[in-house]
């Protein structure tokens, strides 16, 4: 008996899921990611937050099915590229990455006009046109660490693949659409991009990249971490190095609870692995 009544409570369960709306199911996702990105990050939550996205992606791709839905696809990316960012261990990270960087292109040609124009023009001229801040951020951000990981090697072999021009172009589309985005995410990003560059490193555009998004946005810290990391430390400026990396371990987690407390973490294992040793 007990267990006919287990099989129909499932049951039941189970056709209320089916039974919702994909606009339900996202709205569910959504709440759960906005409640991750607003909980302040420590190593003893991290299963529990890891479990609470991984919650959230289940249900963006539930509510995807069989659509391409652009903002849901962009969702995705961007989930993928935390999942990859904070959560799974070295190993792991690559292959989250490219599921983020599959999604992510998945968006961009679910915008319209983006396959025809890919198809007539290439590329980087379909992205160009693309008004899609979201989708085009979170597929360079994938794109980008993915080819991060593979080390000096993988960045002359994306170099000669010529990624590097469609990086160049995604983000510097996302600073056309909104220079504000995720904090001055188009001017970190694209500074990385110039710091990181094995042909072309330009340092003093780098610098000021970093620069603007911090006197954009001083209370994200990842605009100074990444200023300390790409350009600094690059340039052997360890007592600056040390005296940002400070300056982040002191401010407040203020409106990014959990990316804050990210770099806090990552900001004092720079300042005793690399910069104090130099001191």
């Amino acid at each position: 008996m007990r267990t006919t009544l287990a099989f129909l409570l499932m049951s039941i369960l189970s056709l209320g899921v089916l039974a919702q709306t994909s606009d339900e199911l996202v709205a569910q996702a959504d709440a759960i990611f906005e409640e991750l990105w607003t909980t302040e990050y420590t190593s003893e939550a991290h299963d529990t937050l890891q479990a609470k996205l991984e919650q959230a992606i289940a249900l963006y791709e539930q509510a995807l099915g069989d659509s391409e839905d652009v903002e849901i696809l962009a969702m995705l990316s961007r989930c993928y590229y935390m999942l990859a960012d904070i959560f799974v261990p070295q190993d792991e990270k690559k292959r989250a990455h490219v599921v983020g960087q599959e999604y992510g292109e998945r968006a961009l040609r679910a915008t319209p006009g983006f396959v025809d124009r890919e198809k007539s023009n290439g590329f980087v001229a379909a992205v160009r046109a693309c008004e899609s801040v979201e989708a085009l951020y979170w597929t360079y951000g994938n794109w980008a660490r993915k080819v991060e990981l593979g080390g000096a090697m993988g960045l002359i072999a994306a170099a000669m693949r010529g990624d590097d021009k469609k990086l160049r172009a995604m983000i510097e589309r996302c600073a056309e659409l909104d220079p504000d985005y995720l904090a001055g995410g188009p001017a970190r990003a694209l500074g990385a991009y110039w710091a990181k560059h094995p042909f072309h490193k330009d340092f003093d555009k780098a610098r000021e990249l970093f620069q603007k998004a911090m006197s954009s946005f001083p209370d994200y810290l990842e605009n100074t971490y990444f200023y300390v990391r790409y350009y600094l430390i690059p340039n052997e400026k360890w007592q600056e190095a040390a005296q940002a990396l400070e300056e982040i371990l002191s401010a407040d987690l203020g409106d990014y609870p959990l990316q804050n407390a990210v770099v806090k973490l990552r900001a004092q294992q720079l300042l005793d692995e690399e910069v104090r040793p130099h001191l």
